[in-house]
């Protein structure tokens, strides 16, 4: 589970006066994005620089611009590569079935290591648009194995192209250029995840992430506890906020914390809401929202371009948006 991470600082927090970038009331205008199976509000001047998923298994799946032909190659290729291949040791071809005419295609391979089989799969499906979606799981046991090929059987009869701004009126999981129908009612693995950075503020970042865990994981508070991060800056860090937060029905944590930049001239944040969700349940799933000012994308930390206020604004905005796609 993603914890918070606090730099490693030593001097006195210090002050200085800044020109701010933002005024809060830039963050009243805003645009929705579908992640999973909830959605989010995030002001127009953030921008959407990275989005992932996964499904069904841990892997992602790919969705991509691709020409027919190259397609097809794509499928032919991987089809020659396994049955090639000759070390047992390595995954090598068993089976390969299409569906839907030639527009969906699954191949699975298998290889034996150790004394045991473990198996591949890959899928491969024409979405429309010119776009095409691929997965590929590798080191099933034999006792998962059938019933993982049944899910992507199933989940390659629902997947289909997604217009970026579309909010889909039916239940399933949202993708980048993607949308698998899904009632969600079966256990199973999911995750998505959106990263943006603020326009003109190029180290204020904004990440959210919602992930289906299988066993209890400790809450946010929890982890800031053990850490052991407070106890050891306790006169550097000051919490703006924290504790229990419901946000639209969804039972979670908040710690708003301010803290003092690399060079000691200003502050940095990190706000975060989390809620952990119920264990498997795609439905409620853990979600994370994740906002750093002075974030210089490595090990530093600069001053925050933002205010106390404006980056208040800017997690209240966001925060109180959260919400399940009401169609599920």
């Amino acid at each position: 589970m993603k914890m918070i991470k606090f730099p490693l600082f030593v001097a006195i927090l210090g002050f200085n006066t800044y020109t701010y970038a933002v005024e809060p009331t830039m963050f009243e205008n805003t645009k929705t994005y579908c992640f999973g199976r909830y959605l989010v509000d995030v002001p127009v001047a953030a921008e959407l620089k990275n989005e992932g998923n996964h499904f069904i298994t841990e892997k992602e799946i790919s969705i991509k611009k691709i020409l027919s032909v190259d397609f097809n190659k794509n499928i032919s290729s991987r089809e020659k590569e396994l049955k090639e291949q000759k070390d047992t040791e390595e995954y090598r071809f068993i089976d390969s079935r299409s569906l839907d005419g030639n527009n969906e295609k699954i191949i699975v391979s298998s290889a034996t290591r150790f004394g045991s089989t473990a198996y591949g799969i890959d899928t491969f499906k024409i979405l429309g648009m010119g776009y095409a979606a691929t997965t590929s799981v590798r080191s099933l046991g034999a006792k998962h194995y059938q019933s993982i090929l049944a899910d992507y059987e199933n989940y390659l009869k629902n997947i289909r192209y997604r217009q970026p701004k579309e909010i889909p009126n039916e239940p399933g999981f949202c993708i980048s250029n993607g949308f698998v129908t899904n009632k969600g009612k079966a256990s199973q693995a999911e995750g998505a995840n959106l990263y943006f950075v603020l326009k003109n503020n190029p180290y204020v970042k904004i990440r959210i992430f919602s992930h289906v865990y299988f066993k209890q994981e400790q809450t946010l508070l929890e982890r800031i506890d053990s850490s052991g991060v407070m106890k050891k800056f306790l006169s550097k860090v000051k919490y703006n906020k924290q504790g229990k937060r419901t946000i639209n029905g969804l039972n979670g944590e908040e710690a708003l914390t301010t803290f003092p930049s690399d060079d000691e001239t200003g502050i940095a944040h990190v706000f975060t809401w989390e809620t952990l969700g119920e264990i498997g349940n795609p439905l409620l799933p853990s979600i994370n929202l994740e906002i750093k000012t002075g974030d210089s994308g490595g090990s530093g930390t600069f001053p925050s371009t933002l205010t106390q206020q404006e980056t208040m604004a800017l997690y209240e905005t966001i925060v109180k948006s959260i919400r399940i796609r009401p169609t599920q």
